[in-house]
């Protein structure tokens, strides 16, 4: 049976999520939206580094998807007051173990950390690689690949400082480059290298690239994206081997990025030690939507205290309870636990300890 990457994407997810959400809780984490309830649920069932992979997915489309997944018995639906929840069959199981043996998703994917600083880099490596070319060829009369007038600025400012002597330049970019994909493929190499643009060459598109090689469009999508986190990752840790690329991503680069704007203000507030209420009163917002963000804050800050919201006992409480059900729904936990145990001090806890077996 063969069925496009992308299905086994969204077939994975939905192992994940194990019917304790909505296929479209799937839809937004592939989409990477940033909302309270798609950060949670990346965090808490293990799906951060398939966080906007898909981006943009259409909507039709996916519908399509979840349908030809479920005429091909791989997922049932599960019978519940709010429909749309399904569950991965055995036979959707055989297919996705044989897919991941051969596809396995690549162990540098992240595309909660690095999609946002790998697009960054892209764009702006993509203009300043074709730039070079020009300017060394003598060619004055091109179209830029990159339109965004943001990046265009930077390669401007960048070549104004640095560009002193292009050939060095790009002779230094260049090795930057080749060292970067040491670390990846030769078929990961080959995609990326077949998407930059010269003087001589505009660069393919990944559908083009994936017809030329016979492959899977969205593996290419796949392996095009972790080449760029894994450069992202290499600039994290060994910086100092690439100066140039380093210059292309966000040196200010903080997790809070990840927040929605609204969770980050509302964090802001808690670092200055105001409480839930206090917010909710000064920020005009109700208390339900600050909960949220001090949730989501939560999922991203290891190192903060969720003590002043949840008193330990009802700690120990809560993961026992999660450790019996082996679910990480609210409603039957909630159930299990006694009536002064409230719904969000349940989310804390989860965000918290959501991966305990």
């Amino acid at each position: 049976m063969n069925l496009t990457y992308r299905s086994i994407l969204i077939l994975t997810c939905i192992d994940k999520l194990n019917g304790e959400r909505t296929v479209y809780g799937v839809y937004h984490l592939l989409n990477g939206k940033k909302s309270s309830q798609t950060i949670g649920d990346a965090n808490l069932f293990n799906l951060t580094s398939l966080f906007g992979i898909l981006k943009p997915l259409d909507r039709e489309l996916f519908d399509k998807e979840i349908k030809l997944l479920h005429q091909l018995s791989l997922i049932e639906e599960i019978k519940t007051p709010k429909n749309n929840k399904f569950i991965v069959t055995d036979t959707g199981y055989s297919l996705l173990n044989s897919n991941h043996k051969k596809k396995p998703i690549p162990k540098h994917l992240n595309g909660w950390n690095y999609n946002d600083q790998s697009l960054v880099l892209w764009r702006r490596l993509s203009l300043l690689t074709q730039v070079l070319s020009n300017l060394i060829n003598g060619n004055k009369q091109y179209t830029p690949i990159q339109q965004d007038e943001a990046v265009f600025e930077w390669v401007k400012e960048f070549l104004m400082k640095n560009g002193h002597n292009r050939y060095v330049l790009a002779e230094c970019l260049y090795k930057e480059v080749l060292l970067s994909l040491e670390k990846v493929t030769e078929l990961e190499a080959t995609i990326f290298v077949m998407r930059l643009t010269s003087s001589t060459r505009i660069g393919n598109t990944i559908e083009q690239i994936s017809s030329l090689l016979n492959e899977d469009e969205t593996w290419c999508q796949l392996l095009f994206l972790h080449t760029l986190h894994t450069i992202v990752k290499q600039l994290e840790i060994n910086g100092e081997q690439f100066p140039i690329l380093v210059s292309m991503t966000q040196t200010n680069h903080d997790n809070n990025v990840l927040f929605t704007a609204s969770t980050n203000t509302t964090y802001q507030m808690l670092m200055q030690g105001k409480t839930i209420d206090e917010i909710a009163l000064v920020r005009n917002l109700k208390r339900n939507t600050i909960e949220d963000h001090v949730v989501e804050v939560t999922h991203q800050k290891p190192d903060f205290s969720i003590d002043p919201f949840v008193p330990s006992e009802h700690q120990q409480m809560i993961v026992s309870a999660f450790k019996m059900l082996k679910t990480k729904q609210l409603r039957p936990i909630k159930a299990k636990l006694s009536d002064d145990i409230s719904y969000f001090e349940i989310r804390l806890v989860l965000a918290r300890h959501g991966d305990i077996t």
